[in-house]
């Protein structure tokens, strides 16, 4: 019999997971699946459970992830990590789902588990982080500055009641106190210095919550970067520099955007970064790299 190992956040967005867990055990069962079911239960419980799929004892013919975005990302660490190529199914269950929204999955937990199910697998691309010491995979988003640490930092609690809106009211209210960082953005021998607010490389169409984000033709698995800097502005020019990001008005002087399959910073004081949504470390000298098509997610067949 076919092995599915489902790893899921209870947790997760407003722990809707719980009301819908055996109607997805329903429907994995009728395709014929011997699920193997993997509760988290804290900080790289995802990731160790997906990197074990390697051992004989743990092989499973697909990885189905349920949670948000923090979850996903550290399964596919662990599948990078055991380099063991296993298709992933996704069933989003977070507050934002930036990946779900990206990839066209919807948010019917019962929709997505037939996808899975019935979908082909397809190759996406991810990022990697390169530091003086270390590396580390993310799946679409490596981002510093403004708004970058709204998603740890806002509460689960605020999550679960305001969803969205809460990301959007810890942003606004942390603008103020953002100091530039003074930095150099290198990319395809091009040295851009100057001091910024927020930067990010990402390989998505929804960052934050917000669609259309990283511009218009935007492709998962090109190889490429959509990258956004924003540059820091005088107090006469916030309010014009917030109405340009809100309205995806990318003309503005302080608004730099570059496409690139590698792109390397080099900062005067260690930047604070998030991947995906989550604490990333701080680094004052790193490489981001968008590694083509390296996993397979089942997708509908539409997507294709």
């Amino acid at each position: 019999m076919k092995k599915l190992l489902f790893i899921y956040n209870p947790t997760a967005g407003r722990g809707l997971i719980r009301q819908n867990l055996f109607d997805i055990f329903d429907v994995f069962s009728e395709y014929g699946y011997d699920i193997i079911a993997h509760p988290t239960r804290g900080t790289l419980d995802a990731f160790n459970a997906a990197e074990a799929v390697d051992n004989d004892k743990n092989r499973a013919d697909i990885i189905v992830v349920s949670g948000g975005d923090g979850t996903l990302g550290e399964v596919i660490k662990g599948v990078m990590s055991s380099e063991v190529d296993t298709p992933l199914g996704y069933i989003p269950a977070g507050t934002m789902n930036d990946f779900a929204a990206s990839h066209r999955i919807p948010l019917n937990m019962i929709e997505s588990a037939r996808i899975v199910m019935t979908g082909t697998a397809k190759r996406y691309d991810i990022g990697r982080l390169d530091t003086k010491t270390s590396f580390e995979y993310f799946t679409y988003v490596a981002a510093f500055g403004a708004f970058a640490n709204v998603s740890y930092e806002t509460s689960r609690q605020m999550k679960n009641i305001f969803g969205v809106f809460a990301y959007m009211m810890k942003g606004v209210s942390t603008i103020g106190s953002i100091k530039p960082f003074h930095l150099t953005v290198s990319h395809d021998g091009i040295n851009e210095t100057d001091d910024f607010l927020f930067g990010m490389a990402a390989n998505a169409t929804s960052v934050g919550g917000m669609k259309g984000v990283t511009g218009d033709h935007v492709s998962l698995s090109d190889g490429i970067f959509e990258c956004v800097f924003i540059r820091a502005v005088p107090p006469s020019q916030v309010a014009a520099l917030i109405n340009s990001v809100i309205s995806l008005n990318f003309e503005s002087p302080y608004i730099y955007t570059f496409k690139t399959a590698k792109l390397t910073i080099k900062a005067e004081t260690p930047l604070p970064f998030t991947l995906d949504g989550e604490r990333g470390g701080e680094h004052d000298v790193l490489t981001i790299e968008c590694i083509k098509e390296a996993i397979s997610l089942i997708v509908s067949e539409n997507e294709i």
